[in-house]
């Protein structure tokens, strides 16, 4: 075992077991080493705190941040709150011609045509349908996507080695199908069609890697072999509206319903007529879906949608005023996004576990906790203490980046009702993340059989 491994596991084994003022004399380690540990354990059936180690000191928590704009969206907008994303004509239809515009008036809803939904796809052969209905062969007028969402794509804080991964996506006015592709760098071939791409295929003998800057339509692609034409990368979509429009101009073709795109001398006054309203499933169906995989595009989303006529930290400021006015104070948290990806997030394991208790005690904890995937069964914890007797007994969110691995959720009843909040977040180690995740799950079964 290795110094900073024994140092690591020496540090949370007598968190666990000690007081937590016995545990701030004993772990004066921890200002030695480059390891930060805070953990913060409650029995919220008996208002027991169990451990409280270093819970108020900030930390990057990466994903369980996603607990956060989950439980601050479920309040706030509620369960059935659906994005919705609005078709119109603009212009006079004469003979079956549309003399004007297709307009698309986008709402940054993440699930536009995404993968995770399969019984929600079809929206261009949705549009396609109304506008056979209405008789219209031709549009003599372009495709216009609105897109009303400030400082969009790819966050500022985020690392720009994240950028070109589907992990890195970022959130645009109109997202489509998750904001990511596949690409056939030796052809140039993608699926779906991207509009003007410009990829670079270097050879590599050191790994293989992606490289886009934010906002650029340059993809750098480094392999190792770069002679195998059947190889492909997923990778994430400059502009997702380029993409829609191109596939939707396709789709209409093929419909019999040509797209001129000259521009028209239709006004942005001139009134429209909705043909279609298209919604997203409801934010606690996308919710559960985004805790589980721990998507990030769709956890930006959510967080945009408190705010969504206006700016990102907007959306921030209304999050942490709302735990602020119930009691759980954020002066020492710093947000920048609603997924965690950014390292420069700190948030304190108490402020987290505060979070998690109200909602467990509030109108909305069934919903909640079910958004939370179940160790040993499901999604980013599916193989976390699999073979042990706590399958299926404790519901957490995991969170990991370059030296960082936490976990906050709960431990469950035989019924399915959260008796503890568990939070942990580990910073700055250097042994390997099998180690860290090793030593939770042995605490936890040591003190939760």
């Amino acid at each position: 075992m290795t110094r900073t491994l024994f140092n690591l596991s020496a540090i949370l084994l007598l968190a666990f077991v000690t007081t937590a003022a016995n545990a701030r004399n004993i772990l004066g380690i921890d200002g030695e080493e480059s390891t930060s540990v805070g953990i913060y354990i409650k029995d919220i059936q008996h208002n027991k705190v169990l451990v409280d180690h270093n819970s108020q000191m900030a930390l990057t928590p990466a994903s369980i941040l996603k607990c956060v704009t989950t439980a601050t969206a479920l309040t706030e907008l509620g369960p059935d709150f659906r994005f919705s994303t609005t078709v119109s004509t603009r212009g006079n239809i004469t003979g079956g011609i549309l003399k004007g515009d297709l307009l698309i008036d986008a709402s940054a809803d993440p699930t536009l045509e995404s993968s995770q939904f399969k019984s929600n796809l079809g929206f261009c052969s949705a549009i396609a349908r109304k506008l056979n209905k209405l008789g219209i062969s031709r549009i003599d007028g372009d495709i216009i996507i609105n897109e009303s969402l400030k400082d969009s794509g790819p966050i500022a804080q985020w690392e720009i080695e994240d950028v070109a991964y589907p992990y890195g996506a970022g959130l645009f006015g109109l997202n489509w199908r998750d904001n990511t592709f596949s690409l056939f760098p030796l052809t140039g071939v993608t699926k779906p069609y991207v509009p003007d791409l410009d990829v670079v295929l270097q050879k590599s003998t050191d790994g293989n890697e992606l490289i886009r800057g934010i906002y650029s339509n340059r993809l750098i692609v480094k392999r190792t072999d770069i002679t195998n034409r059947k190889m492909n990368v997923s990778t994430t979509m400059p502009d997702p509206a380029a993409v829609l429009k191109a596939e939707l101009k396709e789709t209409l073709e093929d419909a019999g319903i040509k797209v001129s795109g000259r521009k028209t001398d239709a006004s942005d006054s001139e009134s429209a007529t909705t043909i279609l309203d298209w919604k997203s499933p409801d934010a606690a169906t996308v919710m559960r879906s985004l805790m589980v995989r721990s998507d990030n595009l769709f956890a930006e989303g959510i967080l945009r949608a408190l705010a969504p006529h206006s700016s990102r930290n907007a959306a921030i400021k209304k999050e942490k005023d709302l735990w602020n006015a119930n009691g759980i104070n954020s002066r020492y948290t710093i947000i920048n996004d609603g997924s965690g990806l950014t390292r420069a997030n700190r948030v304190s394991p108490r402020f987290m576990a505060g979070i998690l208790e109200y909602m467990a005690k509030g109108p909305n904890a069934d919903t909640y906790v079910s958004f939370f995937p179940k160790a040993g069964l499901e999604g980013t914890v599916k193989t976390f203490l699999a073979k042990t007797s706590l399958k299926g007994q404790l519901a957490l969110k995991t969170g990991s980046v370059s030296s960082v691995q936490c976990y906050a959720g709960y431990k469950l009843d035989a019924d399915g009702k959260p008796t503890h909040v568990i939070v942990f977040m580990i910073n700055g180690f250097f042994c390997e993340r099998a180690s860290v995740r090793s030593t939770v799950e042995k605490m936890l079964l040591d003190n939760f059989r």
